[in-house]
């Protein structure tokens, strides 16, 4: 296997010389321009590029307010060009939204049964539900499709992820996964554990379902990611 890396500084975006799709692209990274039907959710999510924008030196992903009822609900998301991802460090520097109802995800995925996840709900920084544990949410999805099984860990916020840029970090090896703030550990997952290659993908949606996202916002909710930098082995 081989060793790569990825690193991309939004700030070194010029609008007079890209539009902010090119730029990406060049950046081996991919715009979201999909929907996911509701379903058993109240809301569906319509990813778009309008939604994704790069401005003021940050990637901007915005899941739009003001959803009818029953609607799709505008959203964001981006993956890397390549899904041959199999192990590695992944670093996203980024000021979540204060906004409550939007799930901002970090994460590697091949299917919904190989998927390590870090999520912030915007909902639930410091107070639950019947459902959910407020904090941040660690996941490794149950690699059989069951997802009562997962392994997952709600951990308190070391400091708050809506004021200023913190640094959110997986480390994802063979035989775990670790999650980290700022530098520092929050968590170690060694159930599990993905082991197929990969994309790595950022997103920011809402479904309205109370036992996640919650929502969806009633006004803008912007994610916003200064840099993102990836060290990672292919298969």
């Amino acid at each position: 296997m081989a060793t790569n890396t990825l690193s991309v500084d939004f700030s070194t975006y010029d609008a007079s010389n890209s539009s902010v799709k090119k730029f990406l692209y060049d950046n081996q990274l991919n715009v979201a321009t999909y929907t996911i039907n509701k379903t058993a959710d109240p809301y569906g999510r319509a990813f778009t590029l309008n939604n994704t924008d790069i401005q003021d030196g940050y990637l901007t992903m915005t899941v739009s307010g003001g959803t009818p009822p029953g609607g799709n609900v505008p959203s964001s998301g981006i993956r890397t060009a390549f899904n041959n991802i199999l192990y590695g460090t992944f670093k996203t520097v980024a000021i979540t939204s204060p906004v409550p109802g939007v799930c901002h995800g970090f994460f590697t995925y091949k299917n919904d049964s190989q998927e390590t996840d870090i999520e912030i709900l915007t909902a639930f920084y410091t107070t639950g539900n019947d459902h959910v544990r407020p904090g941040l949410q660690l996941t490794n999805q149950n690699t059989s499709n069951d997802h009562s099984r997962n392994t997952h860990l709600a951990v308190p916020y070391p400091a708050d992820p809506t004021e200023a840029e913190h640094e959110y970090k997986i480390v994802w090896s063979q035989n775990e996964t670790q999650q980290f703030f700022d530098g520092a550990l929050i968590g170690t997952l060694e159930t599990n554990v993905p082991s197929v290659p990969s994309y790595f993908v950022w997103n920011s949606w809402s479904s309205g379902n109370d036992k996640w996202s919650a929502g969806p916002p009633t006004e803008d909710a912007i994610l916003r990611i200064k840099s993102i930098e990836l060290e990672y082995e292919t298969a």
